[in-house]
This record gives structure tokens, sequence and C-alpha cells, in this order.
């Protein structure tokens, strides 16, 4: 095999001396080989930006849910410019204006929780006071995902509950599906079976992008465990959803396209959302990371077998003693084997 980086031959499956040199000697923050890389990984550079993305993504939204007057204001005067009747939006946007503060940090709790949870494992991972971690902040995000799948759960069952009970009121005739037929031309059966198909339709795509959101919380819930488990028994564990990492650069993607959109509309809004995308695909590089190190303790660099100094580029063996003269019998020992 050849050294891709100096081009020295070097057996199969072994680490090329030059790389061992040009990596530098940091110094172990734990005894640990497994917790040692997970306080290495949660203490990385890209580990206190990911905190700060989650600090700046709950302030941004407390202060783009404050703003919600504002764009109320807005939507008044443009309603007013054209003749609409704008007294009820007065009452709306007084009653807006006076709880904007509490509903922007009641609606803001998990994004601050959220970033809470991150600076506590970044300062646990980061400190050498003990060769182990704190699983405080792991145990925050770990509730929090569980409070949005129970949440998630509910929804599902909630909307599709509801399809079903619309499918069989209209199929047993007690949806007043006639009142549509003057607006659309078709007799009652016609419009009960369109309505049965909208119905199915939509119970159907709303339930399978509730099982993609619900599965993306329970890979979370999973790596998290593991995480902790490595914490706890301090064996090495590389397993990180590829389903985590992949709908966390989906979930990116949309947030992006969110926030350019959101800029024309709300500035504050916009930035938040392009703040939050940047976390999610910091945290999925971060996962990257994390499965790599683990993945370099379960299966440390093999060493070349059989005598050092055999293969170029690693140091050569002691030479060999002579054979020691045994004195009085004139006969030589034969050398050990």
């Amino acid at each position: 095999m050849i050294c891709p980086n100096c081009g020295r031959e070097i057996p199969d499956g072994t680490v090329c001396p030059c790389m061992l040199e040009n990596q530098p000697l940091q110094p172990a923050l734990s005894d640990n080989p497994a917790v040692n890389a997970l306080k290495t990984v949660g203490s990385s550079p890209m580990s206190l930006a990911l905190a700060i993305l989650f600090s700046a993504s709950a302030l941004l939204s407390i202060l783009s849910a404050a703003a919600t007057s504002d764009t109320l204001s807005t939507m008044l005067y443009y309603f007013s410019s054209i003749g609409i009747d704008t007294s009820t939006l007065y009452m709306v946007m007084d009653s807006v204006r006076s709880t904007a503060v509490l509903r922007a940090i009641l609606g803001s709790v998990p994004a601050i929780l959220t970033a809470t949870a991150a600076w506590i494992h970044y300062c646990t991972c980061r400190s050498t006071a003990s060769g182990n971690i704190s699983t405080a902040g792991l145990t925050i995000f770990k509730v929090l995902r569980y409070i949005s799948m129970i949440s998630l759960c509910l929804c599902a069952l909630l909307v599709v509950g509801v399809m079903v009970l619309l499918i069989f009121a209209v199929s047993a005739g007690s949806f007043p599906g006639y009142a549509l037929a003057p607006y659309t031309g078709m007799n009652g059966d016609d419009i009960q079976l369109t309505l049965i198909i909208a119905f199915a339709t939509f119970g159907a795509f709303f339930l399978f992008f509730m099982v993609l959101a619900i599965t993306y919380q329970a890979s979370i819930i999973r790596t998290i465990n593991r995480a902790k488990m490595v914490s706890q028994s301090g064996i090495a564990d590389d397993r990180v959803s590829g389903y985590f990492i992949g709908m966390n650069y989906v979930m990116a993607a949309f947030t992006l396209l969110t926030g350019l959109f959101g800029l024309t509309v709300s500035p504050l809004t916009g930035i938040s959302a392009l703040v939050e995308a940047a976390g999610l695909i910091l945290m999925s590089l971060l996962l990257h990371k994390y499965r790599g190190a683990m993945n370099a303790v379960r299966f440390p660099p093999v060493q070349p077998m059989g005598p050092v100094g055999m293969y170029p580029g690693y140091p050569s063996p002691m030479p060999a003693q002579p054979p020691v003269q045994q004195p009085g019998d004139g006969f030589q020992q034969p050398p050990q084997q």
C-alpha cells in the first residue's frame, strides 16, 4: 500500500508514520478512550459554534415573535388603504401588543432550553475536573425530544381520527355534500365519492409526514441514549442514526428556503430561520465527527506484523547480542531461541 500523503510504501491496514507525526498532541480529557473521544468531540470548536447558533436562534425567535405587532401594523395600514373596515383588527392589535413579550418568551422556551442543554454539554466536556461528563445537557435535550414526539403522536391521532369520522359521515349521508352541487355541477353520488377520496388522501399524506417526524424524534432519542451509555459504561459505541443525519440535511434545506423567503416579509424571522438551518447542518457534521472518533476507538490502527525493521519507514530492530561464553567447561551454550 502506498501512503497518499508522502508516497511511502507501508503494509496494508497500517498507519503511515508521517500521518502520526503531523497530528498535534492533545492532552487526554479522560483515561477512558471512549469517554475521551466523547469529551473531545463535545468540547471541539464545532460544538462551541453549535451552542452559539442555538443561542442566537433562541434570541432571534424571541425578537421575531415580539415584532409580530409591527407586522400587524403593516397589514392594518394596507387594509385601511383599500377601504376595509379595520375596527376588529385594531382590537386584535392592541391585545397582541400588550402580551407580545410574554408570548415571545413562552413560545421560545424550547429554543432556550435547547441552547441551555448545548452549553451544559459543551462545558462538561471541556472540564478537566473529572474524567467523566455530566449527562444533564443530554437529558434536557432528550426530554424535549420526548415531548415533541408525544405531541406529534397526539396530533397525528387527532387529525387522522377526524378524517376517519368525516369519511364515515360522508358515507352515511350525514355530511351536507349536496350543498356543493350547485357550485360543482355534479350529482350527490359524485360529490360523496370526491369528498371521500379527498379526505382519505389528505389523511394518508398527513399520516405519512407525521410518521417521518415521529421516527426522526425517535432516532434523536436513540442517539442520545447511546451517548449516555458511553459515558456511563466507558464502552465505545459508534452507532449514530443515519436517518437522524439525513433528516437534518433535509430540514436544513427546507428551513433555508423558508428563511430566504422570510427575509422579504420579516427580516428577523428570515434570519432566525437561516441560523436554525446552519445549526442543523453543523449538528450533522458534528455527528459525523463523533461517529468517526468512536470508530477509531473501536478499531484502532493495526500495527505491522513481524519484525519492525523489515518494513520501510519503521525503525530497525536492536542489533543481536553475541552469544555469551560460559567459563569453565570450554563449551559454548547454544543461543536462546
